[in-house]
């Protein structure tokens, strides 16, 4: 799978689980309707044919059956002015994302996946929040990912 279809997918992925929270959407229907859609960046408008479904599934689930724990790690890592249940909806997405595939993924580097999520970030927010999320997902990685470079 090309660079380009990992991020892609997990764009996907983060926008999924924000209408998953706002909407109440279900999984499966947002899994079975992702065909011919768009995905809207900032920057470009791409096909969602140029996803990974299996990778998308995989991190949507992920995301879901271990949500409370996933939750309790973004709580447990944000300064004591922010609160969790106060984050921006897309915020939390993008984190719960990371945050699974950090904790769950490790195979894959821990560097590669907060800079893919800052990518991400940048779509939705030009101010502070890539700042933000860098500095939260790098403290994650250093406590879920000791050995990991």
């Amino acid at each position: 799978m090309s660079k380009k279809s990992k991020s892609l997918t997990r764009l996907v992925v983060v926008q999924a689980l924000y209408q998953m929270e706002m909407a109440g959407t279900d999984v499966r229907d947002i899994i079975n309707s992702l065909e011919d859609r768009l995905i809207f960046d900032n920057s470009f408008d791409h096909l969602i044919s140029h996803i990974s479904k299996k990778l998308l599934t995989e991190i949507i689930n992920g995301v879901i059956d271990n949500q409370s724990q996933i939750d309790s790690i973004i709580e447990n890592n944000l300064s004591s002015d922010w609160k969790f249940n106060r984050l921006d909806k897309i915020l939390k997405a993008i984190l719960r994302a990371a945050v699974y595939e950090i904790s769950y993924k490790l195979n894959t580097p821990s560097k590669v996946i907060i800079n893919e999520y800052i990518d991400i970030t940048h779509s939705f927010y030009s101010q502070r929040e890539p700042e933000f999320i860098n500095a939260i997902l790098d403290k994650i990685a250093i406590v879920e990912r000791e050995s990991d470079g």
